[in-house]
């Protein structure tokens, strides 16, 4: 059997849109040529192309003389699904999986129709890709997962590795990357659930390469294709005695322990605490919350130009209010789109999704809108929200979805919500397989009794069975419709306030004596020193 390598590259672009860090040099060496020169050192592999955009080949020739790869020019231009990867992926990047509608890293690296014309002019029967910014990619881990594809994994035409973006690459079979190719569907898609056809996670079949488990259970970006990313690959090759994936793999679940970044890398926003649905009984909102707000604009421009910082900041307008009925909702998401923050999302009820708010949305190319509709039948949602009907909401989503088409837009992907309690447990399923089969993915969020404030709905705790540190407060935060910041967003009654972004910056908030304070109590497990903490069930949240 005839397996080659192949790393695709880009010196403009990465395939999330940002500028390519592929040319930079890490430690004197350009990433590209680094992640070569890894691949290089695989006995496995039968030659190294690197696939490139023609206008590029020149450049990737000198950039890589004197190495063993093979540049192998393909047509300019992004496959087909590359925007649509680009927006699902931007809340999982330190994920191998987890993107909207089921990306996966595989869709960030692998252009199907490239790939199987390389397989195609090399007679090669199967394809081992990874992206040129992988500069910590390991080369024993390379040989072992062809010697596994080649013994088992390849009756599944397919051999994937459960790890974060960047420590291994993946392996196509020529023929699945030709069918693919050939019909525009992103590589990842083998791996997504599809209502029509449900079968065993394939994370459990030989197509999934048996890790060791510090690879499995790591998270982290391993890719130069962000400032945090390379951050952390800079960080790797300085800390670790050897680069190899399981000692980095190791190195990433210690280091998640400790590490606090000087910026969150999501933050959300509560713009104002209206709400047409403040009677809801699966969320608090009305009068349990009360009135802030609406955010002043002035806070959130300079919120955003800190946030522009790093390029992969994430940003979720939500809250405990309904964020479209903010009066200056259209300037508000422009000031993010005008500060290069990364992802923009909203978490909406849908009812004012008029005509006029679908232009803003699509006008500021909002990546994701979360629609909480927590029914799929008219008669449990008039029960959830009286005086309300579910056709409002519908409707408005055909109409966007009608729009976006004129516009020859993905964004916003449309994720409809419904929250698992026991009002609405009996229609899980037809919902979750509807909408994925209307609008490509649906979320089941877990009930949430927010630290004991709210009576419990929850059909089954589905918190672990060992407490453990929290692992949203070194990640993320939530500022609220007055201004300040508190550290947890299940503080709906401002109980956590560490300070306000009136007189102080997100940083200074973010690395204050408070929130250290508050880490330390929960790396010591001394939870019962917080308000809230003690009885918590949504620690172990992304």
């Amino acid at each position: 059997m005839k397996v080659i390598a192949a790393i695709d590259a880009d010196l403009e672009a990465t395939p999330l849109g940002l500028p390519s860090r592929q040319a930079h040099e890490l430690q004197g060496v350009p990433v590209l040529r680094r992640t070569v020169e890894r691949v290089a050192q695989a006995q496995q592999p039968d030659g190294i192309y690197v696939v490139c955009p023609s206008d590029q080949a020149d450049r990737c020739r000198a950039l890589l003389n004197g190495t063993k790869a093979t540049v192998s020019p393909r047509a300019p231009g992004d496959p087909p699904y590359r925007r649509l990867m680009r927006t699902a992926r931007k809340w999982s990047l330190d994920g191998w999986r987890g993107g909207l509608g089921g990306a996966s890293y595989i869709d960030e690296t692998v252009h199907t129709a490239a790939l199987a014309a390389l397989a195609r002019q090399t007679s090669a029967d199967a394809v081992w890709a990874t992206g040129g910014a992988a500069a910590l990619i390991d080369p024993a881990v390379i040989d072992a997962m062809i010697r596994h594809y080649e013994s088992t994994a390849r009756e599944l035409r397919f051999c994937f590795a459960p790890v974060p973006p960047g420590m291994v690459g993946t392996i196509f079979e020529a023929r699945l990357l030709a069918e693919l190719g050939s019909q525009g569907i992103p590589p990842g898609w083998v791996q997504s659930y599809k209502p029509g056809a449900p079968q065993i996670d394939l994370a459990f079949k030989d197509c999934c390469f048996p890790c060791p488990e510090a690879m499995r259970h790591a998270a982290g970006r391993l890719v130069a294709d962000t400032r945090r990313g390379t951050e952390t690959i800079l960080a790797a090759m300085t800390e670790c005695p050897d680069t190899g994936a399981e000692t980095v793999g190791r190195w990433l679940i210690e280091r998640a322990k400790t590490q606090v970044p000087p910026l969150p890398r999501e933050v959300e926003i509560e713009l104002t605490t209206e709400d047409q649905v403040a009677d809801t009984i699966l969320r608090p909102r009305g009068e349990r919350v009360g009135r802030r707000g609406p955010i002043d604009p002035a806070v959130v421009a300079a919120l955003a130009e800190q946030l522009g910082e790093y390029d992969d900041s994430l940003v979720v307008l939500g809250g405990f209010g309904e964020p479209l009925l903010h009066p200056e909702f259209d300037r508000i998401s422009g000031l993010f789109r005008e500060a290069g923050v990364f992802g923009l999302a909203v978490r909406t009820n849908g009812l004012a999704l008029d005509r006029g708010m679908i232009d803003t949305l699509i006008r500021h190319r909002v990546d994701v809108l979360e629609v909480m509709l927590d029914a799929w039948s008219e008669e449990l949602y008039r029960k959830l929200h009286p005086g309300k009907e579910l056709s409002t909401v519908t409707t408005a989503l055909e109409t966007l979805s009608a729009v976006k088409a004129d516009a020859k837009q993905v964004e916003p992907l449309v994720i409809p919500q419904i929250t698992k309690s026991v009002e609405t447990v009996q229609e899980i399923d037809e919902f979750f397989d509807g909408w994925i089969r209307r609008e490509g993915w649906a979320v089941i969020e877990g009930y949430s009794h927010y630290a004991g404030q709210l009576e419990d709905r929850s059909v089954i705790d589905m918190s672990p069975p060992t407490r453990a540190p929290c692992r949203r407060i070194c990640t993320r935060c939530l500022i609220l419709a007055d201004g300040r910041m508190t550290r947890c967003d299940q503080d709906f009654t401002a109980r956590t306030v560490v300070g306000s972004l009136h007189d102080s910056s997100l940083a200074a908030l973010w690395q204050s004596p408070a929130m250290q304070t508050a880490r330390a109590h929960h790396t010591a497990a001394r939870y019962d020193k917080l308000p809230l903490c003690p009885t918590c069930n949504e620690w172990h949240r992304p």
